[in-house]
């Protein structure tokens, strides 16, 4: 299978796809992913409904150039996955993952289902979420299942609150264990490391800005790419947060030309300005610059569907 580009995955919302006033404003939401849930936010008597939208919430969400993800209930697989996979979908989310087996079978469905639609072998990603202690337990082996598999973290959040009988909302980082876990299992893997730094929060307000840009820059400094949530005010800090600032930037060049210096002294480290610079500093200022140019690129490409779509819009009206 060949090995996926690297996605920018700053922002993302997760929403209901059985609410057509959320689906229908996706597109305006600036987001580098949208996350359509088959899952906890669609009551069991709309599941069918839910599965039905699948394909009207893909066009609505590419109006403003999003990847689009759908999660998954992980009771259903078999039911959900042909519902999901169409062309257009980048990524299939499977909640709750707990054993290698279910990323397995995962796999294979989507397989066939690309096969039987004309979608490229091997291009729908599969995210992996891990919510319970058992998950946890498993990690190697859920994140190591798939190729599919570009990013892994997890063992946070409501659910994982619930399975260990903890409260979610407190002043101490309750999942420090299961961060630490899945980060060094993405590392070990090569696989994009997802989450992001603890910062106490005790209100369980899902649309808190402030937070959120605090801890995207934190996340950024701390190595972590990726973003996401409920509340569109989220969105604009994680874009905000996780990319490189200018300065930034321009700081990574200066390394990168000192280092060149290095290399044709045939010097493996140096002193620039009261600061050794060495293979390792160069290889984290290359991943800085490429970060960079890829959000630039990312940014761009939504803004140009947006205002696309609002100009094919205004023609209709």
């Amino acid at each position: 299978m060949k090995k996926m580009s690297r996605p920018v995955r700053r922002s993302g919302l997760t929403m209901p796809i059985n609410n057509p006033r959320f689906v229908d404003k996706s597109w305006t939401r600036d987001c580098d992913y949208l996350n359509f849930d088959l899952e906890d936010s669609v009551p069991q008597s709309q599941k069918d409904y839910a599965r039905s939208q699948v394909r009207h919430a893909i066009v609505q969400g590419q109006k403003g150039a999003a990847e689009i993800n759908i999660r998954i209930n992980c009771a259903y697989p078999d039911a959900d996955v042909p519902a999901a996979v169409w062309p257009g979908v980048k990524q299939i989310n499977f909640p709750k993952a707990e054993t290698g087996a279910q990323i397995r079978h995962l796999d294979a469905l989507i397989t066939e289902l690309e096969r039987a639609r004309g979608i490229r072998p091997g291009t729908v990603r599969i995210g992996a979420t891990v919510e319970t202690t058992l998950g946890v337990a498993n990690s190697y082996e859920i994140a190591s299942a798939s190729p599919r598999i570009d990013a892994f973290g997890g063992g946070t959040g409501y659910d994982m609150s619930m399975d260990m009988g903890i409260e979610m909302f407190v002043g101490f980082d309750q999942f420090v264990y299961n961060r630490g876990e899945g980060e060094l299992i993405a590392l070990a893997l090569g696989l994009e490391r997802e989450g992001g730094v603890y910062m106490s929060d005790t209100t369980g307000n899902v649309g808190n800005a402030e937070l959120s840009i605090k801890r995207a820059e934190a996340s950024r400094k701390a190595g972590l790419r990726t973003g996401g949530g409920l509340h569109p005010n989220v969105v604009a800090p994680q874009n905000l947060g996780l990319t490189p600032t200018e300065n930034e930037v321009e700081d990574a060049h200066r390394v990168l030309a000192f280092f060149a210096d290095l290399d044709q002294h045939a010097e493996t480290e140096g002193d620039m300005n009261g600061r050794i610079v060495d293979k390792y500093e160069a290889a984290r200022a290359e991943e800085l610059v490429a970060w960079a140019s890829l959000c630039a690129h990312r940014d761009a490409e939504k803004s140009a569907a947006r205002e696309q779509t609002a100009a094919e819009l205004d023609e209709q009206n």
